[in-house]
């Protein structure tokens, strides 16, 4: 997205909170620096999901110093973990160093049958790198049925053995509610795509609602058209099967 459509998108809705993440990695945008910028000027809490491999001291440096608020990291295997520790630790001792309160340094962490047994391994590990927050989300994935969320029973032991990980450590927790209709993600906010498209969802980038450099947010929740499709999302053939 050109820097200058993103501004607009800003100007247009003045939103409260804007998280650069969705499909791809955000720091492959050369212009992601200026765009947290000028969301925090324009008094936007800001959240950034990477998967670490971009960042380096430089651009660790300018994070930092653009007042985002929150900066995630995006682990789902214990080996991940592993080959981006030190990019952790790099933020963490950066953020010592300058004695700044934010960003909030966080791990997002996507469950799923087959790595359950290794999520409170990265919890702990997390812990010993300067993460301070832990965001616990289910798989979702719309092509590959091999991945696959975990039953109620598994999911539940889980989030009790997290529970008490993240105490004993002093992180903050945050962990996926019961699936409802309408969904609570698309009822609160809205995915803008690179090419500035509305959707309602990341998991529905060709559900196109409007052009963002057009219309308002604000607008487009009032239409007919998003109303419906919030009315019925329980039948959608995308939505009716998610469980985030």
């Amino acid at each position: 997205m050109k820097i200058e459509d993103f501004q607009r998108i800003i100007d247009i809705n003045r939103p409260l909170y804007v998280a650069f993440h969705g499909w791809g990695e955000p720091l492959l945008n050369d212009k992601i620096y200026e765009m947290i910028a000028y969301a925090s000027k324009k008094r936007a809490k800001t959240s950034l999901i990477t998967n670490g491999t971009l960042l380096n001291k430089r651009n660790a440096e300018i994070l930092l110093n653009l007042k985002l608020n929150e900066l995630a990291f995006g682990v789902y295997k214990l080996e991940r973990l592993k080959e981006i520790k030190d990019k952790i630790k790099l933020v963490s001792s950066l953020k010592q160093k300058f004695k700044l309160k934010d960003p909030k340094i966080f791990l997002d962490i996507t469950i799923y049958e087959g790595n359950e047994s290794e999520v409170p391994q990265i919890i702990e590990e997390a812990a010993q790198l300067g993460v301070e927050a832990i965001n616990i989300h289910r798989i979702f994935h719309l092509y590959n049925p091999e991945f696959k969320p975990l039953d109620t029973s598994k999911e539940k032991q889980l989030f009790q053995e997290i529970i008490t990980l993240t105490k004993n450590y002093r992180m903050k927790l945050i962990l996926p509610k019961k699936h409802s209709y309408p969904c609570r993600i698309a009822k609160n906010c809205i995915f803008v795509t690179w090419d500035a498209k509305l959707t309602p969802c990341c998991f529905m980038p060709d559900n196109y609602l409007a052009d963002a450099l057009k219309v308002s947010i604000k607008e487009v929740v009032k239409s007919r058209e998003y109303k419906e499709f919030i009315r019925n999302m329980s039948t959608h053939p995308i939505c009716s099967r998610c469980v985030i």
